[in-house]
Formats: C-alpha cells, structure tokens, sequence
C-alpha cells in the first residue's frame, strides 16, 4: 500500500473487535512514529501505551470533559497510545514567536503511527478532546509532559474493505478549491 492510499482508506473507528493488536505489528506503528521528523530534531516526545484492560475501562471517565462527553467505546480498544511532549529550548523560542511547533511534532509521529497502523489493517481514531489533569495523574505522566493527543487502535468489528478500514464509508471533504490558496490567503487558481 502506498501512503496515498494508506490516506484515502483511513477511518475514525469506534467499534473494535477483542482481537489484540500483535507485539510485531505494534512495534512496527511504534517505529513509524519514532522516525518521525521533529523540530530541530529534538524528538521532545514520549508515548505511552495503554493495553492494560484494567486501565483501558478507567480512560473513558478520565478522558471525559464532564458526564455529557464520556466516550464508551474507548474501553474496547486494544490500545491507546498517549502521545506526550516535554518542551526544548527551540519550542520555547518558537512560542516566542507564536508558534507552538512541539504539538506539530507530536501530531507527526502519531499521524506516522496511524497510517502504518492502517496499512496493517489496523483501525485508529484520534482523541483530542480529554481531562489533561486526570489523564495525567492516572497514567503517572511528569509534569514537565503534557499530553498532545490520544489514539485508540484495534481491529475494527466491521469488514474492511480496499476502500476504508472497517468498512465505514468516506465523509465528504471540502473540494480542493475551497481550501487551498496561492501566495496569499484567498487567491484561486
């Protein structure tokens, strides 16, 4: 499968199988995000993988913005990757300047992990939405660490298909024309 591909078939999947992800093919998703590029090289990223089904059943409250946004579904992924960053001298600098390239570094490598996880039949939904203080505290993350995101992984319930992971049809994308412009904001083609 070629990384365009890899694109096009990557879906949010909720709904998991119990089938565990094997040691090889996570070590393999692992690797893709470890040869991600970073800023300066820095590599100022730590990922912690969730497996433990006792804590995986714990994340769903943690993870929850209030009662309303429990997320139920997390509890039956095979894995969550908790992809966490500690500020380099070169991110400060960069937030100087309004830019805070150390979530782009993290949103790299998890982005590596989830098409390689995708290319291995794998199914990955992003999470960005989470209680940053419990998280932490029930995953003993320093508190020089922040969490970027989370992503959950396992083999989705439904049949995937050569056109998506798990079988879940394509959202509609805004066309081309709609989101791109040239030398500044707004110039069409």
């Amino acid at each position: 499968m070629d990384v365009l591909e890899a694109i096009k078939r990557r879906r949010s999947v909720r709904n998991f199988s119990p089938k565990p992800i094997e040691k090889e093919k996570l070590l393999q998703i692992l690797e893709a995000g470890r040869l991600a590029p970073s800023s300066s090289n820095k590599q100022a990223w730590h990922f912690i993988v969730i497996d433990d089904k006792k804590l995986l059943e714990r994340i769903p409250k943690q993870v929850a913005m209030g009662e309303r946004f429990i997320i139920p579904w997390l509890k039956e992924a095979a894995v969550v990757i908790a992809g966490c960053y500690s500020k380099a001298l070169t991110h400060y600098i960069a937030q100087a300047f309004d830019h805070e390239n150390y979530l782009i570094d993290v949103s790299i490598a998890l982005t590596h992990m989830v098409l390689a996880a995708t290319e291995l039949g794998i199914g990955t939904c992003y999470i960005g939405w989470f209680h940053q203080k419990k998280l932490k505290k029930l995953l003993a993350i320093p508190s020089n660490y922040q969490i970027a995101c989370l992503v959950a992984m396992g083999y989705p319930t439904e049949k995937s298909t050569a056109e998506s992971i798990g079988g879940i049809a394509s959202k509609p994308r805004k066309d081309l024309k709609q989101v791109v412009s040239y030398n500044k904001f707004g110039v069409k083609l």
